[in-house]
């Protein structure tokens, strides 16, 4: 039989930890595609230690003369794990059994760049990975094999990514041998649901919302960015990487008073209850006993 031929397109480091057992089970990796500049100099180095052949993708992925040396790989598959480029439909028309994608979450329902932001800041109890057949439409087309995942411990993003890298590798291939097997997969249903790149003001605490709310939002972010939000009367920021709930008695206070500062933590008033910073960066003018009857707001003021 002959071998199937992948090209496997992305940033990912656990990509090649793909290819290493699609090589172990027969497959040929025809080419490593790394997204163009800073982003594909890792992949580039690591598909060399390999001897895995490397296609640049020159100005952009879709640009006519990488489709055409994508055009001539002959790929059966083509297999995608973070490349951050949207792919034109030349180009998904190119491997004979289309183009298969990663996706952290569920289809329809949790499309785009941010469903893991998304399930920390609403209270989801799970988050479904979904290796799905690429379609013109973003982060659509036929379902292969998903995965559901609990989040209902309260972690922050960081434990939440990790525990969509646990067990990617055997859970993606086992979607590329049901390809290659000639699975085609079906649709998604329910409603439909996308989740876009961060705005401006998305990591901003608003103290006029529940406990729960304060706390789900700083844990859809730190740490890989800090949330935020401004004593009053003063421009710079304070940041907060990490924050609990308090076991003190809910203060008779308006939402975002601080109410005590010691040993480097603040106690602040959210709608419904008292919240503990456990981490944070104050700007350099403000004291920490400084803030204790402080206001905190999400203006910048």
């Amino acid at each position: 039989m002959e071998r199937a031929r992948i090209a496997i397109l992305g940033s990912s480091v656990p990509s090649f930890e793909l290819a290493d057992v699609l090589i172990a089970a027969g497959c040929t990796v025809c080419a490593v595609v790394p997204p163009r500049g800073t982003l594909g100099s890792g992949v580039e180095r690591r598909a060399a230690a390999r001897q895995l052949p490397l296609v640049d993708v020159g100005p952009s992925i879709n640009d006519p003369a990488t489709v055409a040396k994508l055009r001539g790989l002959g790929a059966d598959l083509f297999v995608n794990w973070g490349h951050p480029e949207r792919f034109a439909e030349e180009l998904l028309a190119l491997p004979r059994l289309g183009a298969l994608n990663l996706h952290p979450g569920e289809i329809p329902g949790a499309r785009g760049l941010e469903p893991v932001f998304a399930a920390i800041l609403e209270g989801w109890p799970a988050i479904t990975q979904t290796a799905h057949l690429m379609s013109a439409a973003f982060d659509d087309g036929p379902i292969i094999r998903t995965r559901r995942i609990a989040i209902d411990d309260a972690p922050y993003r960081d434990v939440v990514e990790e525990r969509l890298r646990d067990g990617a590798v055997g859970f993606y291939q086992g979607a590329v041998q049901a390809v290659l097997a000639g699975e085609r997969g079906a649709p998604g249903t329910g409603p439909r649901r996308y989740f876009g790149k961060l705005k401006p003001d998305d990591d901003v605490l608003g103290w006029q919302e529940p406990q729960e709310a304060v706390l789900r939002r700083l844990r859809a972010l730190s740490p890989f960015k800090p949330a935020r939000c401004f004593v009053a009367g003063h421009d710079e920021p304070l940041l907060i990487w990490r924050a609990e709930p308090s076991g003190h008695a809910a203060a008779d206070a308006p939402a975002g008073c601080v109410m005590a500062a010691h040993d480097g933590e603040l106690l602040v008033a959210a709608a419904d209850g008292l919240v503990r910073i456990t981490e944070h960066e104050r700007p350099p003018a403000l004291p920490l006993a400084s803030l204790v009857g402080a206001q905190l707001t999400g203006d910048q003021r």
